[in-house]
């Protein structure tokens, strides 16, 4: 998945979170794309059973919303990991957005298991619990 879907995952998600709908028009403006664009990715993405069409909008599939999480999760982890070692808060933000290699899930839980499975990132938004971690 590239980072242009993740980024029109994260879009569905946040404009879709009281329900429906993610309008294409919003979807493209906080994507900072056109209508079209927004379009093409939000179609590539109900092919890939990410995200699921209603009648006024969409809104991320249960797929979608694992997917999510787990980027969610793996951004957190690595934010709360770079700060922990001295790097400042915004910058940490920035390169933990920038990496975008996915993380083996076990290796994931490694790293968060050394770092006592942090709740919440520097941010202090929640760091959502791994498959592997219940």
């Amino acid at each position: 998945m590239s980072r242009r879907d993740h980024d029109c995952i994260e879009s569905v998600f946040a404009l879709s979170s009281g329900g429906w709908p993610a309008r294409v028009k919003d979807v493209a403006g906080r994507m900072q794309v056109s209508p079209p664009t927004a379009v093409e990715f939000l179609e590539k993405l109900r092919v890939m059973s990410l995200v699921e069409k209603g009648p006024s909008g969409y809104r991320l599939s249960k797929k979608g919303q694992a997917c999510f999480d787990e980027a969610t999760r793996t951004h957190r982890i690595m934010e709360t990991l770079l700060v922990r070692n001295g790097m400042p808060l915004e910058q940490a933000c920035r390169v933990s957005s920038s990496l975008g290699i996915p993380i083996a899930e076990d290796d994931l839980e490694k790293l968060c298991a050394n770092m006592q499975h942090p709740e919440t990132c520097p941010h202090g938004r929640p760091i959502p619990v791994g498959a592997k971690h219940v």
